[in-house]
């Protein structure tokens, strides 16, 4: 069903084991043919950049054809952002803007970006911060906002899976996807379109037993829908290991039904 994958965390990332040589022969074994690992810049403070510098260096020592370095970016608010250019410490960091609507950011600069050679990259919200989510309408919102300022952002190749969610409190979308109104669809696949930016089917929300069945098979529906809106979509296992996962059989029963095809998965722009 694919034959790339843009999001892929290295042993180089704080919350993941999979080592780059059973990355490379796995997906060799598999037919994945181009991949990159896209490893967290979450905040700018040392421990990132270290696992930063340890991705960039891993990618140098196994460097081959069709192995790419990427990097997964998040939204944060700029408050925290300057706290921890400022201090070196996220801990430390207090919200003096809670009601308010806060500006968001990202860790990496576009400047850190080229220094770190980074192919391309991949951004995604992880959380909504300040935002209450027992207001649904708010929250829904606010995610939103999340996902458009990645559309719009110029150091963005991959919107990462888009409304993707760990835990159960965000059920507010869970039990039932079509709460999200379609003119936030159609507001995001604009931006996406006009900025060339490609949209993540990520396997973790296309199929398997942690959702509902209703949400697995809604947002399928949801990610054919982007597509047919002209969006470019980008596959991402999100593996964090220490193995490298065959997700094609899975993914071809997720996303057949609703009408993708192997050639409908893209390629991102590559920055190098």
């Amino acid at each position: 069903m694919y034959t790339s994958d843009w999001h892929i965390h290295s042993s180089a990332s704080y919350d993941a084991k999979l080592p780059v040589p059973v990355l490379i022969e796995t997906a060799k074994k598999m037919g994945v043919e181009k991949f990159g690992i896209t490893d967290h810049a979450n905040f700018p403070i040392p421990s990132f950049w270290e696992n930063l510098e340890e991705s960039k260096r891993l990618h140098e020592e196994y460097n081959q054809e069709g192995f790419y370095l990427g990097v997964e970016l998040t939204t944060i608010p700029k408050t925290m952002y300057e706290h921890c250019v400022k201090t070196g410490r996220r801990d430390t960091y207090t919200s003096t803007n809670v009601v308010d609507k806060y500006d968001l950011e990202f860790m990496l600069t576009m400047e850190d970006i080229e220094r770190l050679g980074m192919s391309y990259t991949v951004a995604a919200a992880h959380s909504a911060w300040h935002t209450d989510v027992s207001k649904k309408e708010a929250f829904i919102a606010e995610w939103h906002r999340h996902l458009m300022y990645i559309a719009t952002d110029k150091r963005v190749d991959i919107l990462g899976h888009p409304w993707w969610f760990d835990k159960i409190e965000f059920a507010t979308w869970l039990s039932d996807f079509s709460v999200i109104p379609v003119s936030m669809h159609d507001e995001l696949a604009s931006a996406l379109k006009e900025n060339g930016v490609c949209i993540e089917a990520n396997a973790a929300m296309l199929y398997g037993e942690r959702y509902p069945e209703k949400f697995y098979r809604q947002y399928c529906e949801y990610m054919r829908y982007m597509f047919e809106k002209g969006v470019k979509v980008t596959f991402g296992s999100d593996c964090h290991g220490p193995l490298y996962k065959d997700h094609r059989l899975g993914v071809q029963k997720a996303l057949g039904p609703v009408g993708f095809k192997t050639y409908d998965f893209s390629t991102p722009r590559l920055r190098r």
